[in-house]
């Protein structure tokens, strides 16, 4: 399992250590791999929206805190589980900040 990650280095380091990744984490500091599998980039009409702050307010909630953002702070992510021969198990698109898969929906999409 390898996570790619939207943030810079600081970032990715704080993640790995707040969260306890147990897997390698690659950057993606220049939005390659964003364009490739299609992420959304977070408008100020979003940000705006009451429904987005309440989900925010909901993740830090359940212990999520933004870090030190990268080079592109509006990038949206995207959790995807890619099993053999490149079969998509499982996708998530995030439509605002705060809004993540739920992890019990990602550990049953493993092979």
């Amino acid at each position: 399992m390898t996570a790619i990650g939207t943030g810079g280095k600081r970032y990715a380091r704080a993640f790995i250590e707040d969260e306890g990744v147990p897997f390698p984490v690659l950057l993606d500091e220049d939005g390659a791999a964003a364009d490739i599998v299609g992420t959304k980039t977070l408008g100020v009409g979003t940000m705006l929206k009451p429904s987005a702050y309440v989900a925010g307010l909901r993740s830090v909630a359940r212990g999520h805190r933004q870090h030190k953002t990268g080079r592109r702070p509006t990038q949206l992510g995207a959790t995807l589980v890619i099993g053999p021969g490149n079969q998509l198990l499982y996708e998530d698109y995030e439509d605002h900040a705060g809004d993540h898969a739920d992890i019990d929906d990602v550990l049953a999409a493993l092979p």
